[in-house]
């Protein structure tokens, strides 16, 4: 087959899928617009790179898309983003996964974008020699779009979609996705001048991808199909159902293709009905002698746990790693889920031209072949595998043996998010997305209130201090007039700020213990230091007494520190946030209309309107200098451990690295969570105390109280 194909073929010997691991310290989950970059070394020059994608931990409906880095997120006229590499719905599993076929940038390096959160395990272990796809701006064609009554496909209808660059009889690349489903059935995509491929009794001889919608309504797998002379391709669904069908690619026709033949443990006779554990199908494709690489489609069926189906060349033998484990998936499934699962089959045959099928748990097989590749063009190589559930980060600061400041590791850059404002989860544009987090020290002083600016902070931490709380206020969508009372730092503010992206931290000062934490913290690049003491921006208010009356230019001091030979990074997540999330069945709730938190010296209060959370401080409305009530979209009590600063006896060092419990409250309602955090670089996760499941944050502002346990 094609140079393309050919490069996808011979791979699946070393194709993985990812296997869902229980929820650990840090969810890892990758929140909307935020990039994964994974290197490939071997794709150097724009080659493309072949693996696995997968999804844990979703929550929500939604979709991931994998680009080359360089080349930026396909996006249509509206700036949307325009494709879908894996389309899932965690409100059905959380877990899905798809083949992953996808052109790297001339650096050799690939990135994924997700449109809900969701942790991401990404598999890479083969490239084509050369590029082999001829990309094209995406077209998707989508039945949901049409006008009412059109806008599903009748069971036994066709889709025609034409693909200009494929005439000739191309291959075409995108990806197939239904919606709406409600029972059980496949879909078939071929060209459409050949006809529907069918058995010898007249029914469809293979499916290109298989549904339950008795379990869920949307389900999608990767689109490989030849397209007739004319450039078109045909869509057959065996039921009644939308088609999404994203069209992205095209590669030089090489596909040898032949009747479906379909191995099927349920009717084929092939001992039992259902393979057992641990135990192998052996599929014999005499096209394919000579060690040709197989395509079709795999499914398991009857399936009621937790499992993965692993393709092989049989005389190859079942690919392992250093530790003698099976060394990859082709197929993941979860059976508590729903007992059907499918995937595209790609693998290379053995030289008798035999594949072999390994089953983890006891399932029903079938396999469909019908196509076999005409030569190989991959490079293949170990399975490296990137997931952001387990990949580990920096550690953080070291407090060298003989005392002093902690020294912080080398810290690089993230990249921005993709039209997500990083601490609301609001719709932004890249002007706002690429704007670094101001961070500010704001006094809660008697005599500081009310407040200038913290009604338009995007997220609030409020932390003890010496017999009062004071306010790391953070500014990122807006930028106010001016910000303050500003305050002087504390050393519990440097672990908040190391998860920032090298936030500008703004402070009055410090005694000489913190301003040496400060300046080891921004040598490093952990933050970018803003203090009234080194740096303009900063005035007096004559209206209010010293020390409580510095006030901030939040523009002039962002657009200050962006003019540094080390810029600031633009902002980054704190917290898992989806405006879409509801709780799973399982996971207590309790309507909170009104409650307190314990904080040192000041009577705190939040009461919820029915839209969102109002601050209440010593029994009167909490305003700013504005006259607004201040108020928040979430609000997060943390309870945690108060150590004495090492720094200075008389200040108390609330922890915001390890775990602890939480109070989440979210749209009304409070829910019982444990708070972790593995490393001052990670985001804060929440779960559910009893269930373990996670919790996510409401869309728009957070504030959280760092209070005593």
């Amino acid at each position: 087959m094609a140079r393309f194909m050919a490069m996808v073929l011979a791979a699946v010997a070393t194709l993985v899928v990812a296997q869902s691991a229980p929820v650990e310290a840090d969810d890892g989950l990758l929140l909307p617009g935020e990039v994964l970059r994974v290197p490939v070394p071997e794709a150097f020059g724009g080659k493309t790179v072949l693996g696995q994608l997968t999804v844990d931990r979703a929550t929500g409906r939604g979709f991931v898309t994998a680009y080359g880095c360089a080349d930026g997120p396909p996006r249509d006229d509206s700036g949307a983003l325009s494709r879908s590499d894996l389309n899932f719905n965690g409100a059905i599993s959380p877990v899905a996964s798809n083949r992953l076929i996808v052109e790297a940038d001339d650096a050799g390096d690939i990135c994924f974008v997700t449109h809900r959160p969701a942790a991401l395990i990404v598999d890479v272990n083969a490239t084509s020699f050369d590029t082999g796809i001829t990309s094209i701006p995406n077209r998707r064609t989508d039945t949901r779009e049409r006008p009412a009554g059109e806008q599903t496909i009748a069971a036994g209808g066709v889709l025609r979609i034409t693909v200009p660059e494929a005439v000739g009889g191309r291959t075409v690349i995108g990806q197939l996705t239904v919606d709406r489903a409600t029972q059980r059935g496949f879909v078939v995509a071929y060209p459409c001048a050949a006809g529907l491929p069918q058995t010898v009794n007249g029914q469809p001889a293979r499916s290109d991808l298989n549904v339950n919608g008795t379990i869920g309504p949307v389900a999608s797998n990767r689109l490989i199909v030849a397209a007739d002379d004319n450039g078109d391709i045909c869509v057959y669904t065996q039921r009644e159902l939308a088609l999404i069908v994203d069209v992205n690619g095209v590669t030089d026709d090489g596909i040898e293709s032949f009747p479906n033949a379909r191995t099927d443990t349920r009717v084929n006779g092939v001992g039992q009905q259902i393979v057992p554990a641990r135990n192998l199908l052996r599929v014999a494709v005499p096209a394919a002698v000579g060690g040709k690489t197989v395509i079709g489609q795999l499914t398991v069926d009857r399936s009621s746990e937790r499992g993965f189906v692993t393709a092989y060349g049989c005389d190859d033998g079942l690919p392992r790693n250093d530790e003698g484990e099976i060394a990859r998936s082709d197929l993941n499934a979860d059976g508590r889920i729903g007992p059907v699962a499918s995937n595209r089959l790609i693998v290379a045959a053995d030289d008798d031209g035999d594949i072999c099928l390994y089953t983890q748990r006891a399932v029903a097989l079938i396999v469909d072949v019908n196509a076999v590749s005409t030569d190989t063009a991959i490079s293949a190589f170990p399975n490296r595998r990137t997931d952001t559930r387990t990949d580990s980060t920096p550690a953080g600061p070291v407090i060298p043996p003989e005392g002093g400041a902690p020294v912080w590791p080398s810290y690089e850059l993230m990249p921005p998010l993709v039209g997500v404002a990083a601490l609301t989860g609001d719709p932004a544009d890249n002007s706002v997305t690429e704007r670094p987090t101001l961070a500010m020290k704001i006094d809660n002083f008697g005599p500081a209130r009310p407040q200038w600016g913290l009604d338009e902070a995007d997220a609030i931490f409020e932390l003890n201090a010496e017999g009062v709380t004071r306010f790391l206020a953070l500014f990122h969508t807006r930028l106010p007039d001016r910000v303050g009372p500003v305050r002087s730092a504390r050393t519990a503010d440097l672990d908040l700020l190391t998860g920032m992206n090298r936030p500008v931290f703004g402070f009055s000062g410090a005694n000489a213990g913190v301003t040496a934490w400060v300046d080891s913290a921004s040598s490093s690049g952990v933050l970018s230091d803003f203090s009234a003491q080194r740096n303009q921006c900063y005035g007096r208010s004559p209206d209010r007494p010293g020390p409580h009356n510095l006030l901030i230019d939040p523009t002039c001091a962002v657009f200050t520190a962006l003019e540094r030979s080390t810029p600031p990074g633009s902002a980054q997540p704190m917290w898992s946030i989806d405006a879409t999330w509801v709780p799973p069945a399982e996971v207590a709730v309790t309507p909170t209309a009104t409650f307190a938190v314990p904080m040192d010296a000041v009577g705190i209060e939040w009461t919820w309107n029915g839209e969102r959370y109002l601050r209440f401080q010593d029994g009167e409305p909490h305003l700013a200098e504005s006259g607004r009530h201040i108020g928040a979209d979430n609000v997060v009590v943390i309870r945690t451990e108060h150590p004495t600063s090492i720094v200075d006896a008389r200040s108390p060092n609330p922890l915001s690295v390890g775990t602890g419990a939480a109070t989440v409250h979210r749209n009304g309602v409070s829910f019982d969570a444990t708070w972790s955090r593995a490393t001052p670089y990670d985001r804060f996760s929440f779960f559910d105390t009893a269930t373990g499941l996670p919790i996510l944050l409401d869309r728009g502002t957070t504030f959280i109280h760092m209070a005593r346990v």
